[in-house]
């Protein structure tokens, strides 16, 4: 079966700066190729709604954009055939220079690796996307598809860097991403933003917090760095 998977991340400065936050997500969506169209359509449609004109992110909700939001959280649990996996790593434990040759951009491909690898399927091909970013090492988008199709039997047929206004499934990884950063780093300065959380957690069921590795709806990784196998 073939995949697509569309990732973004949220407080990823306190990979660099254990000041920022306690917490850095990395989060993806993982959706079947026949099934990409229509919930694009879905989230186009949504947007088109409420007129916005410009791309949808966790930062961007507000009291006058909520109700938009809530129809995208609720078009994700309604879609029973996409999933979201993220990882959330504790930057008060991190050590780049024991683990990561003292390079936190190092670092943060490796939990891109650690978040896709372990939900790679061996008889299904992927093409995966991340946000773009400017990288000291130009390489490290690619260097990441290599090592991924490397540790699997799955196909990885490409990995690709794509502008987050460039791609509403980058932007939905966004605002899922950005909820649990929410939850993890006990962010509470908006009400909006609370709103959109608790939705995701009334639908979960629970609280957004880690998961088993079995849980395939809303998967959350959360790394015990101090195992020191990471």
């Amino acid at each position: 079966m073939n995949y697509e998977v569309y990732c973004d991340e949220s407080c990823v400065e306190a990979l660099f700066d254990k000041e920022s936050h306690k917490y850095a997500v990395i989060g993806g969506i993982w959706i079947p190729l026949e099934s990409r169209g229509e919930l694009k359509t879905a989230l186009n449609n949504i947007k088109q709604k409420y007129n916005l004109p410009g791309e949808m992110k966790w930062q961007k909700i507000s009291p006058s954009t909520v109700d938009m939001y809530k129809e995208v959280i609720n078009t994700f649990f309604a879609s029973e055939n996409i999933r979201f996996r993220a990882i959330c790593i504790n930057s008060t434990i991190l050590d780049h220079n024991k683990f990561n040759q003292g390079s936190g951009e190092l670092g943060f491909y490796k939990f891109y690796y650690l978040l896709i690898q372990r939900w790679l399927v061996n008889e299904n091909a992927y093409n995966i996307f991340v946000d773009y970013k400017v990288n000291g090492n130009r390489h490290r988008v690619k260097d990441l598809g290599r090592m991924l199709q490397r540790t699997t039997m799955a196909t990885v047929n490409q990995t690709q860097a794509l502008p987050s206004h460039e791609s509403i499934l980058i932007q939905l990884a966004d605002i899922l991403s950005g909820a649990v950063a929410s939850a993890y780093n006990n962010e509470n300065t908006s009400e909006a933003k609370l709103t959109i959380r608790l939705l995701i957690e009334e639908s979960l069921g629970h609280k957004i917090t880690g998961t088993t590795r079995q849980e395939q709806k809303f998967n959350i990784f959360d790394i015990n760095l101090k195992k020191g196998g990471w």
